[in-house]
C-alpha cells in the first residue's frame, strides 16, 4: 500500500495493543454470571464491569485530544500500557468488586487516551485513496479478538476460574509493554491543546450522573433520586456542551456536529456501539442464566457472528471505497432489523440454533455497518 517497513511496523505494535484491548472486553461477557455468584453481586451491580468500563473510556477519548497533543506518540502508547498492565493485575488478585471494578477503570482509561490516537496515526500512515481498505483490514485484525475472545474465556471459566481471564491479560499486556518500549517510535506532529479543568469535570460528572440513574432506573428503590440524577447529568452535559461553544480552544469540538452528514454519522456509531456492548452482556445472562448452559456453551455460541463479524468488516472496507457509504451501509441495516426479529422471539426454551443465528446476524450486520462509518 505504499508505506514504508517502518511505517507498517509502527501499524503492527499499534493494532497488537488494539487487539489486546478488544479481547479484553470481549473475554469478560461470558464470565459476568461467575462474579456475580463469586462476588455475592446483583446483575445492577455487576454490569458496571461493562458500563463502568464505557464510561471511564468516554471521559478518556473527551480527553484523548489534550494528551495527544501533549505527548508524543510512543510516550502515549507506553505509559498507557503501564496503566493497562497494572489494571490487569488488580483486576486479577482483586479480593472484592470495588477493586476488581477499580482495575476495570484503570485499563479504561488506557483504552479511552490509546485507541484515538492509534486509528489517526494508522490513517495519517495510509493514503486517502487506500483508507477504506484499510479500515477494512484493521476491521478484520480487530474482528480476531471477538472471535477467540468469548470462547476462550468460557473454557477458563469453567476450567480454571474468571480470574485466569484477567492474568491472561496481565501477560499479554507486560508482552504489548516491552515490544512497544523496544520497537515503537514516535510519528506524526499533533498541535498542542490547553487541558480545560473545568470542562474535564463536567464531562465526567455529567456522565456518571446519567449513566448511574439509567442503570439504576429499573430498581423501585429511590426512583425519584434516579430520575434527578438523569435530569442532572442532562444538564451538566448541556453546560458542557454550551462552554465548548464558548472556549476559543475547545476541549471537545462540538460545533462540528452542526455538519449533517457527520452528527448522523456519529449518532449511528453510538447506536451501534450500545448494541455492540449490550448484546454482549445480555447474551451471556440469557444463555446461562435462563437456559442453563455453561460459559463455555456461551462462548461458542457467539463465535460464529464474531468470525463473520471480522470478515464482513473486511469486505465492507473494500466496498466503502468501490460504492461510498450508504450503499455499504443498508445491508448491515437489513441483517440488523433481521437480528432483531430473531432475538423478540427469544424465549426460555428457545434452542440454540436460533439463539446463534440471532447473534450471527447481529454481529454481521453490526460489523458491515460500523466499518465505513470509521
Amino acid at each position: 500500500m505504499g508505506i514504508s517497513k517502518r511505517e507498517m511496523g509502527i501499524v503492527v505494535v499499534m493494532l497488537t495493543g488494539v487487539v489486546l484491548a478488544v479481547l479484553n472486553q470481549t473475554l469478560l461477557s461470558p464470565a459476568l454470571p461467575a462474579i456475580m455468584a463469586d462476588m455475592g453481586v446483583e446483575q445492577t451491580t455487576v454490569q458496571w464491569l461493562t458500563s463502568g468500563y464505557s464510561l471511564t473510556e468516554a471521559v478518556a477519548i473527551s480527553l484523548s485530544a489534550y494528551l495527544i497533543g501533549r505527548f508524543n506518540t510512543r510516550q502515549l502508547y507506553v505509559g498507557g500500557f503501564v496503566i493497562f498492565t497494572a489494571g490487569s493485575l488488580l483486576a486479577a488478585l482483586a479480593p472484592s468488586f470495588p477493586l476488581l471494578l477499580a482495575g476495570r477503570v484503570l485499563q479504561a482509561a488506557c483504552t479511552g487516551a490509546v485507541m484515538p490516537m492509534v486509528f489517526t496515526v494508522i490513517l495519517l500512515i495510509f493514503p486517502r485513496e487506500k483508507r477504506g481498505s484499510a479500515m477494512g483490514i484493521i476491521s478484520l485484525v480487530i474482528g480476531f479478538a471477538p472471535a477467540v475472545g468469548p470462547s476462550v474465556s468460557g473454557l477458563l471459566v469453567d476450567s480454571v476460574g474468571w480470574r485466569a481471564l484477567f492474568f491472561v491479560v496481565t501477560t499479554l499486556s507486560f508482552a504489548v509493554l516491552i515490544a512497544s518500549a523496544a520497537m515503537l517510535r514516535n510519528y506524526g506532529e499533533f498541535r498542542r491543546t490547553k487541558l480545560d479543568l473545568p470542562s474535564a469535570l463536567m464531562s465526567a460528572l455529567g456522565l456518571v450522573c446519567l449513566l448511574y440513574g439509567l442503570s439504576s432506573l429499573t430498581s423501585t428503590v429511590n426512583v425519584l433520586v434516579n430520575i434527578a440524577l438523569i435530569a442532572g447529568g442532562i444538564l451538566i452535559l448541556g453546560l458542557y456542551v454550551r462552554r465548548q461553544l464558548k472556549l476559543p480552544e475547545p476541549m471537545l469540538n462540538v460545533r462540528i456536529l452542526g455538519t449533517r452528514k457527520y452528527a448522523i454519522a456519529v449518532s449511528a456509531i453510538v447506536f451501534l456501539q450500545a448494541v455492540l456492548i449490550g448484546s454482549g452482556v445480555i447474551m451471556p445472562l440469557y444463555v446461562q442464566g435462563v437456559l442453563g448452559h455453561s460459559a463455555t456453551v456461551t462462548g461458542f455460541l457467539m463465535l460464529p457472528g464474531a468470525v463473520a463479524g471480522a470478515l464482513v468488516g473486511f469486505a465492507s472496507g473494500r466496498l466503502f471505497d468501490r460504492f461510498g457509504a450508504r450503499k455499504t451501509l443498508l445491508p448491515g441495516a437489513l441483517l440488523m432489523v433481521l437480528a432483531g426479529i430473531c432475538l423478540i422471539v427469544l424465549s426460555d426454551s428457545s434452542p440454540l440454533a436460533l439463539v446463534c443465528l440471532a447473534y450471527t446476524l447481529l454481529g454481521v450486520g453490526l460489523q458491515y455497518s460500523t466499518t465505513p462509518l470509521n
